[in-house]
């Protein structure tokens, strides 16, 4: 084995090694719902959609479940990743169409400066990386839902689709925007304007899916990575999120506009000093977090 990869391993022990208490500590925050699991794995936080006998369609509950859950990781610092899956067998056929006209003119959708949007369009984005595991199926509201995390991972035999045009509506919450982003404009405009499925291969070659595994593998591959994702210094994880969004929002140069200020500002973090005193000392960070 390499030295890199020794090493990753070893940051991903540690980022592993939290106590009993504050393990609890951590469990006992965490949202409960009947529709949405969370679970805490060292500092990691697994968020499950978990209405597996409607393949885990959206419902307002499971919105506001989301909403809280997002919160919640985002606040506790011993949490560093999150993953979303579905429980079942697919991650998510969408939003539930029964609820979806309801849901949209009562303004239980509109969130404000304060709120949690768990599509990352409105109020408070998550500062922290959020990995998002599908399965079987991944449409509309729930592929959206995917896409507003940093990357997805799939099963093979996934199928995808962006169907709202083909029930009168469009990708609203967010999807519209973000195939473009993420694939492209024609590659975007061949799926969205057709409601057409693709399957986890297309998928990942145009670039909607960053990485493919047998379906056996997906959640612990999604932990793996979340657990390295945790294992590194979290400053760095959050300055890295708020450049690269900023890029895909709003392109390079507004990226680059608040990059010197950022650069200034880490360089005086304690992890910064760790990511120092580690390397000098040839071994593993463990940092802070601040």
């Amino acid at each position: 084995m390499h030295d890199v990869d020794r090493m990753r391993d070893e940051a991903v022990r540690l980022s592993r090694l939290i106590t009993k208490k504050e393990r609890q500590q951590v469990s006992e925050t965490m949202s409960v719902s009947s529709a949405v699991k969370t679970e805490v794995r060292g500092n990691v936080l697994l968020i499950g959609l978990n209405r597996p006998e409607k393949k885990n369609a959206l419902t307002g509950e499971m919105f506001q479940a989301l909403a809280e859950a997002y919160e919640r990781y985002d606040r506790d610092d011993s949490l560093r990743c999150a993953v979303l899956y579905g429980e079942g067998g697919v991650y998510c056929a969408g939003v539930d169409m029964t609820q979806l006209r309801e849901l949209v003119e009562s303004g239980a959708l509109v969130y404000g400066e304060g709120d949690y949007d768990p599509f990352g369009i409105a109020g408070i984005r998550l500062s922290k990386p959020l990995i998002t595991a599908v399965h079987g199926v991944c449409f509309a509201g729930g592929l959206e839902l995917a896409l507003s995390g940093e990357f997805i991972v799939a099963a093979e035999g996934t199928l995808f689709g962006q169907p709202e045009v083909l029930r009168g509506v469009f990708a609203f919450f967010g999807g519209a925007a973000r195939w473009v982003a993420s694939v492209g404009y024609a590659n975007a405009q061949r799926y969205l304007l057709t409601g057409h499925h693709l399957d986890a291969t297309e998928a990942h070659r145009i670039g909607l899916v960053q990485e493919v595994v047998p379906a056996e593998q997906l959640l612990d591959r999604a932990l793996r990575l979340a657990d390295e994702i945790a294992a590194a210094a979290p400053m760095g994880v959050r300055y890295s999120l708020a450049v690269s969004r900023r890029a895909a929002a709003a392109g390079l140069r507004a990226a680059f506009e608040i990059t010197p200020q950022l650069r200034i500002a880490i360089v005086s973090t304690d992890d910064a000093a760790e990511g120092v005193r580690s390397f000098e000392e040839h071994r593993v960070g463990v940092y802070p977090g601040h």
